[in-house]
């Protein structure tokens, strides 16, 4: 497994050159993973292996570490050292039902991303296999220098917890040097705060194992913590809308795509919106949910198929992608990529016009009837250039009876919180969130109006003299004598006098 560096074998026709081991390894640590997504690389390899239970332990100290250890079917030592090759599989080669790998690099380059040393202990059949990679050793020995560790070198928590299971597999990261740099002066909370990040990503990215729903009971837990069950499509809402599901076959393998309409935001109690993802989730994660095996690499997103659009965004599209069509759909190494094969793309134009027409329909009515005889305190006015603004509709029957005389029976202040209560915020919304202008619907005033008004505002304050300067003091700032600065100060000067 050695080879010095810059030597060569030289044969007719050709040379056969390996890469520099450390200078490699160094470079694939750059591939491109977050710590989540390298995580997540981690458990395909736990699905993979049949494990109904993933344990993320993680602490910090001298001795700090990551494991990620499962209750799969574990590896004999052979098979663990075929595993801890790079490039250990081909990507063309077909894979059964259930191996979420692909290229052979997942553990390897996720791993070393996030340390400089990673083991792998797997227990299968009673027999114990441990194997490691650490880059200061490989780049002191110039080689690819895969260690065999004793158990006693073994993280105690994991190696106890294999032993308990009587299978599985471990692997622990240490060396921490990118997720609990020493140098840092909280090392710690960076670590946590890292590892916040893995549960949410990993929650959503497993929440169909998570389920049930791919291959029965499958936990997820962090430090003890069990994962949510989430679910990004609300399926069972009786509010929300599911759309037909439709197949489409693509290199004869089929695409399953089903679109669904999530329910209006105030529609959604607290555990509904943490089970979607959270709020911010459905400012950001609306569109094209991409599954391969099951498992989410592509959580929104429109593939510029439509622009991304505020009324849109309850708008969501399941997109079952079978293993075998990773080429098609360009699956990076990371699975966190992945393009939809041209041949699909006029089918999902059209999945994307009937969706995103019923999330405008939700976001426009709210499930609410227009009612077009409806009497609104306040009424939408078209202005020039296609602008709007609303204004008091001052022909309500309240408002008409406060000008008739019945101010003693109806309050100004009871008229002030009607007003409040049914200005149209969610009209104005849906108008601002198309892009469509609005106008100020501002009246012009004169200068002569804006005295005559000043004048019977003083004249309100007549026997009460502090409140009288106030208002002379702060005209300019008062709308709407703010909006004509000038005529303002003119104003207040000869109030003044």
């Amino acid at each position: 497994m050695r080879e010095s560096e810059g030597v060569a074998l030289v044969e007719e026709g050709g040379t056969d050159l390996p890469p520099v081991a450390p200078v490699l390894m160094e470079s694939l640590r750059a591939v491109g993973y977050s710590t989540p997504a390298a995580i997540a690389d981690l458990v395909d390899n736990s699905i993979t292996a049949n494990a109904s239970s993933v344990s993320i332990r993680f602490t910090g100290g001298t001795a700090a570490f990551v494991a990620i250890i499962d209750d799969g079917e574990g590896m004999s030592d052979s098979e663990l050292v075929a595993a801890m090759r790079f490039g250990s599989r081909d990507p063309r080669e077909k894979r059964p039902d259930g191996d979420l790998g692909r290229f052979g690099l997942g553990m390897k380059t996720a791993s070393l991303s996030q340390c400089r040393r990673m083991t792998v202990a797997s227990l299968k059949e009673g027999e114990l296999a441990i194997r490691a990679w650490d880059l200061d050793e490989c780049e002191s020995r110039r080689a690819w220098w895969l260690q065999k560790p004793t158990s006693d070198e073994l993280v105690p928590d994991a190696l106890a917890t294999l032993a308990t299971q009587g299978h599985g597999t471990a692997v622990i990261w240490e060396k921490l040097d990118r997720l609990y740099p020493v140098e840092s002066t909280s090392p710690l909370r960076q670590l946590e705060m890292a590892m916040e990040g893995v549960a949410d990503h990993l929650a959503m990215v497993f929440h169909r194992f998570l389920s049930g729903e791919m291959a029965g009971p499958f936990t997820i837990d962090v430090n003890g913590r069990p994962l949510p069950v989430l679910d990004p499509f609300l399926g069972n809402h009786p509010r929300g809308q599911s759309l037909h599901t439709e197949k489409f076959t693509i290199g004869g393998h089929d695409v399953v795509v089903t679109p669904y309409v999530l329910p209006f935001p105030s529609r959604m109690g607290a555990t509904e919106m943490d089970r979607v993802g959270g709020r911010e989730s459905l400012k950001t994660a609306h569109g094209f949910y991409i599954y391969r095996g099951g498992r989410l690499m592509v959580p929104g997103g429109w593939y510029r198929i439509v622009p991304s659009d505020e009324l849109i965004r309850l708008a969501r599209i399941k997109v079952d992608v079978p293993i075998e069509l990773d080429h098609l759909w360009k699956v990076d190494v990371r699975k966190t990529m992945a393009e939809p094969p041209f041949a699909l793309r006029p089918n999902l134009k059209r999945i994307v016009g009937a969706v995103t027409n019923r999330s405008k329909a939700v976001y426009k009515h709210r499930g609410v009837p227009v009612e077009t005889d409806r009497v609104s305190l306040w009424e939408r006015h078209e202005l020039r250039g296609g602008a709007v603004t609303w204004r008091i509709n001052r022909a309500h029957p309240i408002l008409q009876a406060m000008l008739n005389g019945a101010s003693s029976v109806i309050g100004m202040e009871q008229v002030y919180r009607l007003l409040e209560d049914s200005v149209p915020v969610h009209d104005i919304y849906v108008h601002v969130s198309n892009d469509l202008p609005v106008g100020s619907g501002e009246t012009e005033m004169t200068e002569v109006e804006l005295e005559t008004l000043a004048t019977t505002l003083l004249g309100a304050f007549a026997e009460v003299p502090e409140m009288r300067r106030t208002v002379v003091e702060r005209l300019h700032l008062t709308d709407p004598f703010s909006r004509y600065p000038d005529m303002a100060q003119r104003i207040m000067g000869k109030l003044r006098q």
